[in-house]
């Protein structure tokens, strides 16, 4: 017998064309209770992942499934520990492995697609905005690349039109405040 968990996601949209939309990417992480014993392991255990999108949608766009592995010999916290997942971007716990979702870019990352870039600027500000402690060298770090990636989406700001950002994220940094 196999255990299944199912779950149905709605995800954000980003007006992309006056007549389309495109879905926002969902971050997903899987963790297992429990531990397997280790006479029962002789390789790799395998995990089968699937998602499905309803099919009068699959002519415009089809789902990617993009997996990391996760290396720890801590148990995962479980997501209803309100106070691990509240703390998860604590000050104290910032060290040069703070990890960044955002990064590799997909390799289907298109560099000259201003909806790439209003994408990975909207998935910049959500890391950003987690970020607690604006004083640490990964939140700078993390703005000026939020305004890199803004601008890219955004050619013409402060003219033309443009999303509005999340008011956290000031309007500084070297390469903003010349762009302005």
């Amino acid at each position: 017998p196999h255990n299944f968990s199912t779950s149905i996601f709605y995800p954000e949209i980003l007006q992309a064309e006056p007549e389309d939309v495109l879905l926002q990417p969902l971050s997903l992480s899987v963790w297992f209770s429990g531990a397997v014993p280790r006479h029962l392991v002789h390789s790799n255990i395998p995990i089968e992942i699937t998602v499905s999108l309803n099919e009068k949608y699959t002519l415009f766009t089809v789902p990617v499934i993009e997996i990391a592995s996760q290396r720890s010999r801590e148990p995962h916290p479980h997501p209803s520990n309100k106070s691990v997942v509240s703390d998860q971007y604590d000050s104290r716990s910032m060290s040069d492995d703070t990890p960044i979702s955002f990064l590799p870019l997909l390799a289907t990352f298109d560099h000259l697609d201003s909806f790439h870039w209003a994408e990975l600027s909207g998935t910049i500000q959500s890391w950003l905005v987690a970020l607690e402690d604006t004083m640490t060298p990964e939140w700078t770090w993390g703005r000026d690349t939020f305004w890199y990636a803004f601008v890219a989406a955004n050619p013409d700001f402060p003219g033309g039109k443009w999303v509005f950002w999340n008011p956290r994220i000031p309007l500084e940094g070297q390469f903003i405040e010349e762009w302005v």
